[in-house]
């Protein structure tokens, strides 16, 4: 029960791989886990926890929060929001689906507060969707459900800021991913449409693919410019620069499984080209590595 204070695809055929992340969470004791304001500028913040990175803009019109990780941390991070503004959390927005960036809903609901997504998050959580092991599970409970949704684009104005909620439509992280961007604080938040985990995941069982997470990248680049401060859906505040390099190392890999694949490589042949050998002592620090990734690659193209 949140306390209730003064603010109110199976991705990949190797099930192994897609076991460690969540094991990982479940032997997480959530007990241990403090939440870190990080200020960008003015009244906007970066909560670190566990789980996706939480945007925070704090004002006299209420809170408004971007992520909200998992659901047993929902006291600890309210109480982390009233100690920097005192005015209730009005609003939620979700950048997609998982639950390392949408658990708390359901508590945040009761308190009030409105939730906001891209239409299909809505529509996945009412429905049985496939989980990171290819298992089915249910639909979220209603009160995990957002409130209001939107197709493209959707613009709030709260504390003196201009936020603009956006989806560019092309399945990247998943088929719901929403980039906010705070126009007057020139801060993004990408959600896991930008990490810096390492090789990034692409959920093809809730409508990802790598084709429009590369063309995503392209579009957060064409967005922003060298000023921009950009807050990953994982990993430490990060610059357009970061995008780029993150962009270019993966097009580079992209285009070479492309090329073994159009020269008739099988998918399960490609992880054993050793492409991402140069990329995995950078990239290969997170929970997915260089040879499951080219394999998720390969798979898609071999599709087509």
């Amino acid at each position: 029960m949140i306390k209730h204070i003064t603010m109110k695809h199976n991705l990949l055929s190797s099930l192994f791989l897609l076991s460690i992340c969540t094991l990982a969470t479940a032997q997480q004791n959530m007990d241990t886990v403090t939440i870190r304001p990080v200020k960008i500028k003015d009244n906007l913040y970066m909560l670190k926890g566990s789980g996706g990175n939480i945007g925070l803009l704090a004002g006299a019109d209420g809170s408004l929060i971007v992520d909200n990780q998992f659901a047993p941390l929902s006291n600890k991070i309210n109480e982390a929001i009233a100690k920097l503004n005192p005015n209730p959390v009005k609003y939620l927005i979700n950048t997609h689906i998982h639950g390392d960036h949408s658990g708390g809903n359901e508590n945040f609901k009761k308190l009030g507060v409105t939730i906001l997504a891209q239409e299909n998050v809505l529509n996945r959580m009412m429905k049985e969707t496939v989980n990171r092991q290819g298992q089915t599970v249910p639909p979220r409970d209603k009160s995990a459900w957002p409130l209001v949704t939107f197709n493209d684009k959707l613009g709030l104005h709260l504390n003196g800021e201009d936020i603009e909620l956006i989806h560019f439509n092309f399945g990247a992280h998943t088929d719901g991913d929403v980039i906010i961007k705070f126009v007057n604080s020139n801060v993004f938040h990408t959600g896991d449409l930008f990490v810096r985990y390492g090789y990034p995941f692409v959920d093809g069982s809730n409508g990802g693919t790598f084709k429009g997470f590369m063309s995503t990248l392209d579009k957060i680049i064409e967005i922003t410019n060298d000023l921009s401060i950009i807050i990953p859906g994982h990993g430490e505040l990060a610059t357009r620069k970061d995008v780029i390099a993150l962009r270019d190392k993966l097009k580079d890999i992209g285009d070479k499984v492309a090329a073994a694949v159009k020269k008739g490589k099988k998918p399960e042949d490609v992880p054993g080209l050793g492409i991402t050998d140069a990329y995995d002592a950078d990239l290969g620090k997170g929970f997915l590595k260089g040879k499951d990734f080219v394999l998720m690659i390969a798979t898609e193209a071999g599709k087509k």
